[in-house]
Protein backbone atom coordinates (compact mmCIF):
# COMPACT_ATOMS: atom_id res chain seq x y z
CA UNK A 1 0.00 0.00 0.00
CA UNK A 2 2.98 2.26 0.57
CA UNK A 3 6.90 1.63 -0.05
CA UNK A 4 8.18 1.23 3.87
CA UNK A 5 5.43 3.02 5.69
CA UNK A 6 2.39 0.55 6.34
CA UNK A 7 -0.50 2.03 8.45
CA UNK A 8 -0.62 1.53 11.61
CA UNK A 9 -4.01 3.01 12.59
CA UNK A 10 -7.58 2.31 11.08
CA UNK A 11 -11.06 3.34 10.85
CA UNK A 12 -13.64 1.60 12.95
CA UNK A 13 -17.07 0.72 11.25
CA UNK A 14 -19.58 3.17 10.85
CA UNK A 15 -21.90 0.78 12.72
CA UNK A 16 -19.31 0.88 15.36
CA UNK A 17 -18.69 4.09 15.60
CA UNK A 18 -23.14 4.71 15.70
CA UNK A 19 -23.33 2.20 18.65
CA UNK A 20 -19.73 3.35 20.58
CA UNK A 21 -21.98 7.01 20.05
CA UNK A 22 -25.16 5.65 21.70
CA UNK A 23 -22.71 3.90 24.70
CA UNK A 24 -23.64 0.17 23.73
CA UNK A 25 -22.74 -2.84 21.55
CA UNK A 26 -24.08 -2.54 18.12
CA UNK A 27 -26.64 -5.28 17.75
CA UNK A 28 -26.57 -7.57 14.27
CA UNK A 29 -30.20 -8.40 12.68
CA UNK A 30 -32.03 -11.84 13.00
CA UNK A 31 -30.38 -13.95 10.37
CA UNK A 32 -33.77 -13.70 8.61
CA UNK A 33 -33.29 -10.39 8.76
CA UNK A 34 -30.13 -9.75 7.71
CA UNK A 35 -30.01 -8.50 3.97
CA UNK A 36 -26.18 -10.16 3.44
CA UNK A 37 -25.21 -14.19 3.07
CA UNK A 38 -21.54 -14.35 3.76
CA UNK A 39 -19.29 -12.91 6.59
CA UNK A 40 -18.55 -9.93 6.19
CA UNK A 41 -15.51 -8.77 8.74
CA UNK A 42 -14.59 -5.47 9.59
CA UNK A 43 -10.96 -5.57 8.21
CA UNK A 44 -12.44 -5.56 4.64
CA UNK A 45 -15.83 -4.48 5.02
CA UNK A 46 -17.39 -0.97 6.44
CA UNK A 47 -21.45 -1.66 7.04
CA UNK A 48 -23.66 1.31 5.84
CA UNK A 49 -26.17 -0.14 6.12
CA UNK A 50 -28.59 -3.48 6.17
CA UNK A 51 -27.77 -5.31 2.96
CA UNK A 52 -24.44 -2.35 2.06
CA UNK A 53 -21.25 -3.61 2.29
CA UNK A 54 -18.14 -1.24 1.44
CA UNK A 55 -15.22 -2.64 0.39
CA UNK A 56 -12.16 -0.97 2.62
CA UNK A 57 -9.33 0.40 0.27
CA UNK A 58 -6.59 -0.19 2.87
CA UNK A 59 -6.65 -4.40 2.37
CA UNK A 60 -7.01 -3.76 -1.04
CA UNK A 61 -3.17 -2.51 -1.29
CA UNK A 62 -2.40 -4.53 2.21
CA UNK A 63 -3.89 -7.76 2.34
CA UNK A 64 -3.36 -11.13 4.01
CA UNK A 65 -4.04 -13.32 1.35
CA UNK A 66 -2.74 -16.90 1.71
CA UNK A 67 -1.06 -16.46 4.07
CA UNK A 68 1.54 -13.60 2.96
CA UNK A 69 0.55 -9.57 3.48
CA UNK A 70 0.54 -8.71 -0.70
CA UNK A 71 -2.04 -6.42 -2.60
CA UNK A 72 -4.65 -7.07 -4.82
CA UNK A 73 -4.21 -8.33 -8.03
CA UNK A 74 -6.40 -6.72 -10.85
CA UNK A 75 -9.40 -8.27 -9.03
CA UNK A 76 -10.79 -8.37 -6.44
CA UNK A 77 -11.40 -11.99 -4.59
CA UNK A 78 -14.85 -12.90 -4.74
CA UNK A 79 -15.20 -12.64 -0.73
CA UNK A 80 -13.98 -9.05 -0.91
CA UNK A 81 -16.48 -7.54 -3.10
CA UNK A 82 -18.33 -5.29 -2.59
CA UNK A 83 -22.17 -6.14 -1.68
CA UNK A 84 -25.33 -4.17 -1.99
CA UNK A 85 -28.49 -6.26 -1.28
CA UNK A 86 -32.28 -4.43 -0.90
CA UNK A 87 -33.21 -8.01 0.34
CA UNK A 88 -32.70 -10.93 2.00
CA UNK A 89 -31.28 -12.91 -1.27
CA UNK A 90 -33.72 -15.28 -2.33
CA UNK A 91 -33.38 -19.20 -1.55
CA UNK A 92 -32.64 -20.81 -4.78
CA UNK A 93 -32.24 -24.39 -6.04
CA UNK A 94 -30.66 -24.14 -9.55
CA UNK A 95 -32.02 -27.78 -10.60
CA UNK A 96 -35.35 -26.63 -10.22
CA UNK A 97 -34.74 -22.64 -11.19
CA UNK A 98 -36.12 -20.93 -14.20
CA UNK A 99 -35.61 -18.30 -16.28
CA UNK A 100 -38.05 -16.74 -18.08
CA UNK A 101 -38.35 -15.38 -21.19
CA UNK A 102 -41.24 -12.89 -21.98
CA UNK A 103 -42.61 -10.18 -23.79
CA UNK A 104 -44.46 -9.04 -27.08
CA UNK A 105 -41.08 -8.90 -28.96
CA UNK A 106 -40.90 -12.81 -28.81
CA UNK A 107 -42.24 -14.99 -31.39
CA UNK A 108 -41.70 -18.35 -29.43
CA UNK A 109 -41.46 -17.35 -25.15
CA UNK A 110 -39.70 -20.04 -23.18
CA UNK A 111 -38.04 -20.73 -20.20
CA UNK A 112 -33.96 -22.11 -19.79
CA UNK A 113 -33.05 -24.22 -17.20
CA UNK A 114 -29.33 -23.42 -15.70
CA UNK A 115 -27.68 -26.37 -17.72
CA UNK A 116 -29.78 -25.46 -21.08
CA UNK A 117 -27.89 -21.81 -20.15
CA UNK A 118 -24.73 -23.83 -19.62
CA UNK A 119 -24.59 -25.73 -22.89
CA UNK A 120 -24.72 -22.20 -24.84
CA UNK A 121 -21.25 -20.66 -25.92
CA UNK A 122 -19.85 -19.38 -22.87
CA UNK A 123 -17.63 -15.60 -22.85
CA UNK A 124 -15.55 -15.15 -19.95
CA UNK A 125 -14.94 -10.80 -19.88
CA UNK A 126 -12.86 -8.81 -17.51
CA UNK A 127 -14.71 -6.02 -15.94
CA UNK A 128 -15.04 -3.18 -13.13
CA UNK A 129 -18.36 -2.77 -11.54
CA UNK A 130 -19.37 0.71 -10.21
CA UNK A 131 -22.13 1.13 -7.50
CA UNK A 132 -24.19 4.28 -9.35
CA UNK A 133 -24.17 5.72 -6.21
CA UNK A 134 -20.64 5.20 -5.24
CA UNK A 135 -19.47 8.32 -3.47
CA UNK A 136 -22.60 9.19 -2.46
CA UNK A 137 -21.50 10.56 0.37
CA UNK A 138 -19.34 13.29 -0.96
CA UNK A 139 -22.55 14.88 -2.20
CA UNK A 140 -23.45 18.24 -0.52
CA UNK A 141 -26.75 17.66 1.18
CA UNK A 142 -28.31 20.48 -0.73
CA UNK A 143 -27.88 21.51 -4.34
CA UNK A 144 -25.86 24.82 -4.90
CA UNK A 145 -27.58 28.07 -4.08
CA UNK A 146 -30.00 25.45 -2.07
CA UNK A 147 -33.81 24.46 -3.14
CA UNK A 148 -36.55 23.57 -1.01
CA UNK A 149 -37.22 20.28 -0.31
CA UNK A 150 -34.26 18.79 -1.87
CA UNK A 151 -32.19 17.66 1.16
CA UNK A 152 -29.87 14.61 -0.05
CA UNK A 153 -30.78 11.22 2.44
CA UNK A 154 -28.40 10.65 4.71
CA UNK A 155 -27.67 7.25 7.21
CA UNK A 156 -28.71 4.94 3.57
CA UNK A 157 -25.95 3.59 1.47
CA UNK A 158 -23.42 6.74 2.15
CA UNK A 159 -21.03 4.89 -0.32
CA UNK A 160 -17.75 6.36 0.27
CA UNK A 161 -14.86 5.33 -2.38
CA UNK A 162 -15.35 1.85 -1.96
CA UNK A 163 -18.46 0.67 -3.87
CA UNK A 164 -16.35 -0.55 -6.91
CA UNK A 165 -14.50 -3.73 -7.68
CA UNK A 166 -13.54 -5.96 -10.27
CA UNK A 167 -13.69 -9.78 -10.99
CA UNK A 168 -13.62 -12.51 -14.14
CA UNK A 169 -16.94 -12.80 -15.04
CA UNK A 170 -18.40 -15.77 -17.39
CA UNK A 171 -21.47 -16.08 -18.41
CA UNK A 172 -23.43 -16.00 -21.83
CA UNK A 173 -24.34 -13.52 -23.99
CA UNK A 174 -27.87 -11.92 -23.90
CA UNK A 175 -28.23 -11.78 -27.16
CA UNK A 176 -28.27 -15.37 -27.44
CA UNK A 177 -30.53 -16.09 -25.22
CA UNK A 178 -32.94 -13.66 -26.75
CA UNK A 179 -32.47 -14.73 -30.19
CA UNK A 180 -33.29 -18.43 -28.60
CA UNK A 181 -36.25 -16.83 -27.76
CA UNK A 182 -36.95 -15.92 -31.22
CA UNK A 183 -36.91 -12.08 -30.39
CA UNK A 184 -37.74 -9.75 -33.18
CA UNK A 185 -37.19 -6.26 -33.28
CA UNK A 186 -36.84 -5.66 -29.62
CA UNK A 187 -36.97 -2.07 -28.29
CA UNK A 188 -36.72 -1.98 -24.37
CA UNK A 189 -35.70 -5.23 -21.57
CA UNK A 190 -36.74 -5.65 -18.45
CA UNK A 191 -34.90 -7.65 -15.93
CA UNK A 192 -36.41 -9.19 -13.29
CA UNK A 193 -35.21 -10.50 -10.06
CA UNK A 194 -36.11 -13.02 -7.29
CA UNK A 195 -35.57 -11.01 -4.56
CA UNK A 196 -38.68 -9.50 -3.02
CA UNK A 197 -38.08 -6.30 -1.70
CA UNK A 198 -40.15 -5.02 1.20
CA UNK A 199 -40.56 -0.78 1.36
CA UNK A 200 -43.59 1.00 2.74
CA UNK A 201 -42.97 3.81 -0.38
CA UNK A 202 -43.56 1.79 -2.89
CA UNK A 203 -46.77 0.49 -4.39
CA UNK A 204 -48.50 -1.99 -2.45
CA UNK A 205 -45.18 -2.06 -0.03
CA UNK A 206 -43.12 -4.64 -1.79
CA UNK A 207 -41.33 -5.06 -5.35
CA UNK A 208 -38.82 -7.17 -7.22
CA UNK A 209 -35.77 -5.64 -8.05
CA UNK A 210 -35.89 -4.47 -11.75
CA UNK A 211 -34.49 -2.86 -14.53
CA UNK A 212 -34.98 -1.72 -17.96
CA UNK A 213 -32.19 -1.43 -20.58
CA UNK A 214 -32.90 -0.46 -24.45
CA UNK A 215 -32.55 -3.22 -26.89
CA UNK A 216 -29.21 -1.79 -28.46
CA UNK A 217 -27.09 -2.11 -25.32
CA UNK A 218 -28.79 -5.81 -24.21
CA UNK A 219 -27.80 -7.13 -27.65
CA UNK A 220 -24.49 -5.89 -27.56
CA UNK A 221 -21.54 -8.64 -27.24
CA UNK A 222 -20.19 -7.87 -23.97
CA UNK A 223 -23.68 -7.84 -22.03
CA UNK A 224 -23.89 -11.12 -20.14
CA UNK A 225 -26.01 -12.78 -18.51
CA UNK A 226 -23.58 -14.20 -15.96
CA UNK A 227 -23.12 -17.94 -13.83
CA UNK A 228 -19.70 -17.76 -12.93
CA UNK A 229 -17.61 -15.10 -10.73
CA UNK A 230 -13.58 -15.66 -10.72
CA UNK A 231 -13.79 -18.79 -11.81
CA UNK A 232 -16.35 -19.87 -9.21
CA UNK A 233 -20.14 -20.34 -9.18
CA UNK A 234 -21.52 -16.89 -8.40
CA UNK A 235 -21.33 -16.48 -5.10
CA UNK A 236 -25.26 -16.04 -3.26
CA UNK A 237 -24.90 -12.24 -2.19
CA UNK A 238 -23.56 -11.71 -6.21
CA UNK A 239 -26.83 -13.26 -7.27
CA UNK A 240 -26.83 -16.89 -7.59
CA UNK A 241 -27.69 -18.43 -10.12
CA UNK A 242 -27.32 -15.65 -12.75
CA UNK A 243 -27.41 -11.76 -12.93
CA UNK A 244 -26.88 -9.26 -15.79
CA UNK A 245 -23.84 -7.57 -16.75
CA UNK A 246 -24.18 -4.26 -18.81
CA UNK A 247 -20.53 -3.39 -19.92
CA UNK A 248 -19.74 -0.01 -18.60
CA UNK A 249 -23.11 0.99 -17.19
CA UNK A 250 -23.59 1.60 -13.33
CA UNK A 251 -23.52 -1.70 -11.52
CA UNK A 252 -27.25 -0.43 -9.98
CA UNK A 253 -28.39 -2.09 -13.24
CA UNK A 254 -26.87 -5.39 -12.87
CA UNK A 255 -30.12 -7.00 -11.82
CA UNK A 256 -29.13 -10.35 -9.73
CA UNK A 257 -30.70 -13.27 -9.07
CA UNK A 258 -32.13 -13.50 -12.37
CA UNK A 259 -35.93 -14.98 -12.66
CA UNK A 260 -37.78 -13.38 -15.78
CA UNK A 261 -36.33 -11.23 -19.20
CA UNK A 262 -39.52 -8.83 -20.61
CA UNK A 263 -38.80 -8.55 -24.18
CA UNK A 264 -41.08 -5.47 -25.38
CA UNK A 265 -41.31 -4.04 -29.01
CA UNK A 266 -41.98 -1.05 -26.84
CA UNK A 267 -40.89 1.18 -24.45
CA UNK A 268 -40.81 -0.41 -20.65
CA UNK A 269 -41.14 3.00 -17.94
CA UNK A 270 -38.98 2.60 -15.01
CA UNK A 271 -40.99 1.23 -12.08
CA UNK A 272 -40.21 0.06 -8.88
CA UNK A 273 -36.50 0.88 -7.22
CA UNK A 274 -35.42 2.26 -10.68
CA UNK A 275 -37.88 5.15 -10.61
CA UNK A 276 -35.39 6.00 -8.09
CA UNK A 277 -31.91 5.72 -10.19
CA UNK A 278 -33.02 8.77 -12.79
CA UNK A 279 -30.45 11.90 -12.33
CA UNK A 280 -33.08 14.52 -11.34
CA UNK A 281 -32.58 17.97 -9.88
CA UNK A 282 -32.08 22.05 -10.77
CA UNK A 283 -29.45 20.90 -13.51
CA UNK A 284 -31.79 18.41 -15.08
CA UNK A 285 -35.26 19.36 -16.89
CA UNK A 286 -36.30 16.15 -17.54
CA UNK A 287 -34.86 13.19 -15.67
CA UNK A 288 -32.41 11.58 -16.93
CA UNK A 289 -31.34 7.79 -16.97
CA UNK A 290 -28.51 6.70 -14.97
CA UNK A 291 -26.15 4.15 -17.55
CA UNK A 292 -22.27 4.77 -18.42
CA UNK A 293 -20.19 4.42 -15.11
CA UNK A 294 -18.38 7.89 -14.94
CA UNK A 295 -15.18 8.35 -14.52
CA UNK A 296 -13.21 7.74 -11.39
CA UNK A 297 -9.84 6.93 -8.80
CA UNK A 298 -9.20 6.16 -5.38
CA UNK A 299 -6.19 5.64 -3.57
CA UNK A 300 -5.42 2.43 -1.70
CA UNK A 301 -5.80 3.68 1.88
CA UNK A 302 -8.61 3.63 4.25
CA UNK A 303 -9.89 6.88 5.67
CA UNK A 304 -8.10 9.17 8.53
CA UNK A 305 -5.25 6.33 9.07
CA UNK A 306 -1.98 7.04 10.19
CA UNK A 307 1.41 6.41 8.06
CA UNK A 308 4.97 6.48 9.55
CA UNK A 309 7.14 9.47 8.11
CA UNK A 310 9.58 8.83 5.55
CA UNK A 311 9.55 7.66 1.75
CA UNK A 312 6.05 6.76 0.77
CA UNK A 313 4.32 5.60 -2.38
CA UNK A 314 0.57 5.92 -3.25
CA UNK A 315 -1.33 3.69 -4.95
CA UNK A 316 -4.96 3.36 -6.22
CA UNK A 317 -6.99 2.28 -9.04
CA UNK A 318 -9.09 4.17 -11.48
CA UNK A 319 -11.79 3.19 -13.92
CA UNK A 320 -14.34 4.70 -16.56
CA UNK A 321 -17.45 3.40 -17.91
CA UNK A 322 -16.96 5.11 -21.42
CA UNK A 323 -13.63 3.13 -21.79
CA UNK A 324 -10.24 2.94 -20.70
CA UNK A 325 -8.17 5.05 -18.50
CA UNK A 326 -5.21 7.45 -20.38
CA UNK A 327 -3.88 9.13 -17.58
CA UNK A 328 -3.97 9.76 -13.69
CA UNK A 329 -2.44 12.80 -12.02
CA UNK A 330 -2.24 12.67 -8.22
CA UNK A 331 -1.66 16.17 -5.69
CA UNK A 332 -1.17 16.24 -1.74
CA UNK A 333 -1.84 19.27 0.08
CA UNK A 334 -1.08 19.99 3.92
CA UNK A 335 -2.56 21.46 6.25
CA UNK A 336 -0.92 24.42 7.66
CA UNK A 337 -3.51 25.92 10.48
CA UNK A 338 -6.94 25.12 10.42
CA UNK A 339 -8.67 25.75 7.81
CA UNK A 340 -5.95 26.21 5.50
CA UNK A 341 -4.23 23.99 3.16
CA UNK A 342 -1.18 24.90 1.26
CA UNK A 343 -0.02 22.22 -1.78
CA UNK A 344 2.37 20.15 -0.67
CA UNK A 345 3.04 18.18 -3.86
CA UNK A 346 1.11 19.65 -7.20
CA UNK A 347 -0.35 17.17 -9.70
CA UNK A 348 2.16 14.65 -10.97
CA UNK A 349 1.06 12.40 -13.52
CA UNK A 350 0.92 8.90 -12.06
CA UNK A 351 3.36 5.59 -13.37
CA UNK A 352 0.25 3.30 -14.97
CA UNK A 353 1.30 -0.60 -13.71
CA UNK A 354 -0.46 -2.48 -16.42
CA UNK A 355 -2.32 -1.82 -19.69
CA UNK A 356 -5.63 0.23 -19.62
CA UNK A 357 -7.96 -1.82 -20.78
CA UNK A 358 -11.84 -1.08 -21.63
CA UNK A 359 -14.17 -1.24 -18.67
CA UNK A 360 -11.05 -2.35 -16.53
CA UNK A 361 -9.69 -0.52 -13.93
CA UNK A 362 -5.78 0.34 -13.99
CA UNK A 363 -3.30 0.35 -11.28
CA UNK A 364 -1.40 3.34 -10.42
CA UNK A 365 1.66 4.58 -8.26
CA UNK A 366 3.28 7.82 -7.85
CA UNK A 367 6.49 8.23 -5.17
CA UNK A 368 5.96 10.69 -2.18
CA UNK A 369 9.56 11.02 -0.96
CA UNK A 370 10.85 12.09 2.56
CA UNK A 371 7.00 13.07 4.06
CA UNK A 372 6.73 14.89 6.76
CA UNK A 373 5.09 14.72 9.91
CA UNK A 374 1.76 16.75 9.46
CA UNK A 375 -1.83 16.34 8.47
CA UNK A 376 -2.30 15.94 4.60
CA UNK A 377 -5.23 15.36 1.57
CA UNK A 378 -4.14 13.49 -1.27
CA UNK A 379 -6.23 13.76 -4.64
CA UNK A 380 -6.03 11.67 -7.62
CA UNK A 381 -7.65 12.68 -10.79
CA UNK A 382 -8.27 10.39 -13.41
CA UNK A 383 -8.88 10.73 -17.68
CA UNK A 384 -10.56 8.32 -19.74
CA UNK A 385 -9.49 7.73 -23.64
CA UNK A 386 -12.83 9.61 -24.67
CA UNK A 387 -11.78 12.52 -23.24
CA UNK A 388 -13.61 12.21 -19.74
CA UNK A 389 -11.64 13.93 -16.79
CA UNK A 390 -12.02 13.71 -12.44
CA UNK A 391 -14.17 17.55 -12.26
CA UNK A 392 -13.23 19.62 -9.13
CA UNK A 393 -15.55 18.52 -5.96
CA UNK A 394 -17.50 22.19 -6.59
CA UNK A 395 -17.77 21.20 -9.91
CA UNK A 396 -19.83 17.76 -9.75
CA UNK A 397 -23.31 18.47 -10.65
CA UNK A 398 -25.96 17.50 -7.92
CA UNK A 399 -28.86 15.64 -8.65
CA UNK A 400 -31.10 14.38 -6.22
CA UNK A 401 -30.34 10.80 -5.63
CA UNK A 402 -26.82 11.27 -4.99
CA UNK A 403 -25.84 9.40 -8.09
CA UNK A 404 -22.77 9.03 -10.57
CA UNK A 405 -20.23 11.40 -7.69
CA UNK A 406 -16.90 11.71 -9.26
CA UNK A 407 -15.28 14.31 -8.58
CA UNK A 408 -11.71 14.45 -7.08
CA UNK A 409 -12.18 14.41 -3.30
CA UNK A 410 -9.55 14.40 -1.02
CA UNK A 411 -8.57 11.49 1.17
CA UNK A 412 -7.08 13.01 4.57
CA UNK A 413 -3.69 11.01 6.28
CA UNK A 414 -2.03 11.71 9.17
CA UNK A 415 2.01 11.06 9.10
CA UNK A 416 3.33 10.79 12.55
CA UNK A 417 6.04 8.86 14.10
CA UNK A 418 5.29 5.53 16.05
CA UNK A 419 6.52 7.25 19.18
CA UNK A 420 3.52 9.99 19.24
CA UNK A 421 1.27 6.75 19.28
CA UNK A 422 -0.49 6.66 23.13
Amino acid sequence: MTGAAVPYLAVETAAAADARDLGQAPAAPAPENNFVVQATPSWYFIQRENGSQEMKWGPVGYAVLHGEHVGYGELVPNDRMYIHNRARPPEIDRRTWRLKLTGDALTRPRTFTYEELLAMPSVTLKRTIDCGANCAAFFPKLPPGGADDRWLPVGYTQWHFGAVGAAEWTGVRAKDVLAAAGAENPVDVQFIGLDVIRNPSLPGGTARYSQVAPAGKVLEDDTLLVYRMNGQDLPIDHGYPLRLLLSGWAAVSYVKWLGEIEVSKHRIPPSGLQTRHLLTGPAYPEPVPLTVGPVRSAIEHDREITLAPGDITLRGRAWSGAGAIERVDVSVERLAAPGRWVTEMPWRAARLLSTPQPYMWVRFEVPWPGVKPGQYRVMSRARDKAGNVQPRPEDVVWNQHGLGYNGHYPLELIVAPPSDMP
